[in-house]
């Protein structure tokens, strides 16, 4: 399907408020431009790497088109890193990827605090992106949905569109949406809804940078000297997991599963301190982390602290394979990728499990990739 088959300006979204909308667009077409050649002068790469497996399923990946890296190029002090196409199939093809799931990373269509028409466009330029490399590559990629939150009506219209006419398999979100985190009731609406939709609902939860509202301000909340990116990550998703929990919204709305990234991060060192002050709810959250949480191993987490999540009982079924490429840099992939391989706490079996089959039972036929309307949802 060529670029002429995307909805721009679908839902009465004017996308022209987007300064950037004709490179943008531009971008989108030489995707499909590309597309043809960059499969066939990938051929000589695979046939010279043959690593094992080769069929590996990485749940955790970004694209970064040269638009968007223009519009937001730091992130968490750290600068957005440069990405192509070709980059993204040779590391795939380095590191025996078959699949990607990719996504924007943060802070996805909220780049414009406050600012709605540009969020709500944003919102939908990410996900015709997205979508175009799906198509033009099809078999390589799935996505996760960008939604304009905290605008819960936009989003929950973008989430649609995205899943029923894109073929997205899941909706990113970040920890906060403009210092708020999921589990506050602005956003039940969203998760109501979402909730509602038939079949398992899957959202993927990403660290963003933690901020706080001063006035009519919103400011970085970083407490501490060090680059938020490389530390403050991982405290977000402890927030937001744990406020996630004790909202009682995952308990609520029980259709939708979880995407974690990094193994949890901090949360898991955080459950029993935090939970046992709320017993009432401390045998339900387990079982909700043992059944509708998956947890990606992006980053160096399988050389100890896979460990202190395994202590909890999750089984190791659900447990997936991600590398954040390309924020986490090709130097250390390889580390990431060896400690998987060579961990003494997985028997063979159960690697096979992390690096595929535990992906295709958490999604199903949604990573078939099949790009046409298919109303799975109302």
């Amino acid at each position: 399907m060529g670029v002429n088959a995307l909805t721009y300006g679908a839902d009465d979204i004017d996308l022209t408020v987007l300064d950037f909308f004709d490179t943008a667009i531009a971008e989108i077409e030489e995707t499909y431009v590309a597309a043809a050649p960059a499969k066939r002068n990938l051929g000589h790469i695979m046939r010279r790497q043959t690593p094992t497996p080769n069929n590996i399923v990485d749940s955790h990946a970004h694209v970064v088109p040269s638009w968007y890296q223009a519009l937001y190029p730091d992130i968490g002090g750290n600068p957005v890193p440069d990405w192509t196409m070709d980059a993204q199939l040779s590391f795939m093809a380095g590191q025996g990827i078959q699949r990607s799931i990719i996504a924007f990373s943060t802070p996805g269509p909220n780049v414009y605090a406050g600012n709605k028409a540009l969020t709500v466009a944003l919102a939908r330029i990410l996900n015709e992106q997205a979508a175009a490399y799906c198509r033009a590559y099809p078999g390589k990629f799935s996505f996760y949905a960008q939604v304009p939150l905290p605008w819960t009506t936009e989003a929950i219209r973008e989430a649609r569109y995205a899943i029923n006419e894109l073929g997205a398999v899941g909706i990113w979100l970040q920890s906060n949406i403009q210092g708020k985190y999921l589990g506050h009731t602005d956003f039940k609406p969203f998760f109501q809804t979402v909730n509602s939709w038939p079949g398992r609902q899957i959202l993927y939860i990403h660290p963003a940078l933690p901020v706080m509202k001063v006035g009519n301000t919103i400011i970085e909340a970083n407490p501490t000297p060090y680059i938020t990116g490389k530390i403050e990550f991982y405290f977000e998703t402890a927030r937001t997991l744990m406020d996630l929990t004790l909202t009682e919204t995952i308990h609520n709305f029980t259709n939708i599963h979880y995407v974690i990234p990094h193994v949890g991060g901090a949360f898991p060192s955080t459950i029993d301190r935090i939970l046992k002050s709320y017993p009432a709810i401390y045998d339900s959250s387990l079982q909700i982390y043992s059944t509708r949480f998956w947890w990606d191993s992006a980053g160096p987490t399988f050389a100890h602290q896979v460990a202190g999540l395994l202590g909890y009982g999750i089984p190791k079924t659900q447990l997936l394979y991600g590398t954040d490429f390309p924020y986490a840099p090709l130097a250390p992939q390889a580390g990431s990728l060896a400690a998987v391989k060579n961990s003494p706490l997985f028997t063979a079996a159960e690697k096979t499990a992390i690096f595929r089959t535990n992906a295709q039972a958490l999604f199903g036929n949604k990573i078939n990739c099949e790009y046409h309307s298919r109303r799975l949802i109302p």
